[in-house]
């Protein structure tokens, strides 16, 4: 243990700590809500320069490190509020367990950097740009993924006011991703002694320009890979509960009286949506209840689309499910649940610490893969309950089953944090990807509607009672994205491999014996 943290006795490495927590910190202002998007330039070069001021792999470790440090320090820490809040810790152990959290996530940065350092000194062939974006690619990729995966905060994010956004129906976030890192990385190592270095930064630097320029071209030609065809008028109800009242159960009544007002205020609607857990009775406790009214929906040829909790006596499970009804049907579970939100990873064994600590418990278990998507009428929408959209790959398997999409979301346990902004900046990047308008429920905000551009055409302020009712467009058509993945991002690195050696073998021929 000493000796892993003996880099911190050297003032000089200890400087050069906290400026890679600085330039992490910065890099946040690239992103949703104050959307600067240079200013991710500076997490990503700062990284790449303290690279090349690491004198061992420890140290490179240690400086990426500090890079995540600033990076979800200041980006993430909003689950603070959560964990504070509704908790049940007190202060001290909730600024401990966001401290913990954050210092994960910096892990994965601090892997990028041993792995750069090693890749500096064993693959001398390519370009340390291309070595730092890939690896960094990598480690992003795995923290994605990894027990369920964080894919927040991601570089690609912050090019939503770019003109890299483009390319987003083309190769989806990971190629955005992957073009900000090597763009970024890239001006650190161009430059050395006041001399172009050409060799091995050239394949770089043209493929920067290339990508940058066909961004920018396919803005002007506004590229249409999806056809509008049908407009659904559609109404998104926000019932702004408060989140320690929410699950009362004096207040489940109330809840659902409100919700089911709003919806006959709004039946000349094709669509009407409820946030995520909206009914806080378990499904098989109110189907019975809302016979009437489901009457009363098929009457007026209106669908309804709610969250609710749902009981399987069958497997003894419980499930965040979204349930269409009136002229609509389906149900759908969610399966990408939230780690100590909705369950507990190894809860043998973290569930007895909670218990010490007097946290609660969460019990949803995730629903099957491949299910089918809702009807509303005759159109099929693809939903997803809350975290779930901040998945690309999950997203893209239920795209071509629907004509638009559908997230329902309670971003109501992050208060008045920039948490739920970034939320609905990814849900922009899906809609983009995906070439389908994106309408989004939530209980305290923010309830929108994205067109298959990215844009957002309507928006219900935060933490207000109120509908939004506004047109929804059905597309036809699929993005490359869709059709391809990251096929595409794969097979541009596959190229700049082969174009590295290429090069390799050219140059040591040239070279007298």
């Amino acid at each position: 243990m000493r000796t892993l943290f003996q880099p911190f006795v050297e003032k000089r490495f200890l400087r050069l700590f906290f400026l890679g927590v600085f330039c992490g910190a910065l890099g946040v202002f690239a992103f949703a809500p104050f959307a600067f998007w240079p200013a991710i330039a500076v997490s990503i070069a700062g990284f790449s320069w303290l690279q090349t001021q690491s004198i061992s792999h420890k140290h490179a470790a240690w400086l990426g490190f500090s890079v995540g440090l600033g990076h979800f320090g200041a980006g993430t820490s909003w689950i603070y509020v959560s964990i504070a809040n509704y908790g049940q810790v007190g202060l001290i152990i909730s600024v401990l367990i966001t401290f913990a959290f954050i210092t994960v996530l910096s892990a994965f940065y601090a892997l990028a950097g041993f792995l750069c350092s090693h890749f500096f000194t064993r693959v001398s062939m390519l370009s340390k740009p291309f070595i730092i974006s890939l690896t960094l690619l990598f480690t992003e990729y795995l923290r994605s993924h990894l027990f369920t995966g964080f894919p927040w905060l991601l570089a690609g994010y912050s090019m939503e006011k770019s003109p890299l956004f483009e390319l987003s129906p083309i190769g989806g976030i990971w190629l955005l991703t992957f073009v900000c890192l090597l763009s970024f990385s890239l001006p650190i190592f161009l430059f050395k002694n006041k001399q172009l270095q050409w060799k091995k930064e050239l394949i770089c630097l043209f493929c920067v320009i290339g990508l940058w320029g066909s961004s920018s071209f396919l803005s002007q030609q506004n590229t249409q890979w999806v056809s509008e065809k049908d407009t659904i008028q559609t109404t998104l109800v926000q019932g702004n509960l408060k989140q320690e009242e929410k699950w009362l159960t004096e207040q489940a009544v109330k809840s659902l009286e409100y919700y089911q007002q709003a919806t006959v205020e709004n039946l000349d609607s094709d669509l009407v949506i409820w946030p995520e857990t909206a009914i806080t009775y378990l499904h098989h406790q109110v189907s019975n209840h809302l016979k009437p009214f489901q009457k009363t929906l098929l009457e007026t040829n209106t669908t309804l689309i709610t969250g609710i909790p749902y009981y399987n006596q069958e497997n003894n499970r419980y499930h965040n499910s979204v349930w269409a009804m009136g002229e609509g049907f389906g149900l759908y579970f969610k399966q990408r649940l939230v780690p100590f939100g909705e369950y507990i990873p190894f809860a043998d064994y973290v569930g007895k610490l909670l218990d010490l600590f007097g946290m609660p418990m969460s019990t949803f278990s995730a629903g099957e893969k491949n299910q089918p998507v809702l009807q509303v009428r005759e159109w099929g929408a693809a939903a997803f309950i809350c975290y779930e959209i901040v998945y690309p790959e999950l997203v893209r398997s239920l795209v071509r089953d629907s004509d638009f999409l559908i997230t329902i979301s309670n971003d109501g346990w992050f208060g008045d944090s920039i948490g739920p902004i970034q939320h609905l900046q990814i849900a922009q990047f899906r809609a983009k990807e995906s070439g389908r308008y994106v309408v989004r429920s939530t209980n305290t905000g923010i309830s929108a509607i994205i067109d298959h551009h990215g844009k957002i055409t309507a928006q219900a302020p935060q933490f207000v009672r109120t509908t939004l009712t506004a047109p929804v467009k059905t597309t036809v058509g699929i993005t490359p994205y869709v059709k391809y993945g990251n096929l595409i991002v794969l097979s541009l690195i596959l190229i700049m491999v082969m174009l590295y050696t290429a090069a390799f073998f050219m140059n040591s021929r040239m070279k007298p014996d």
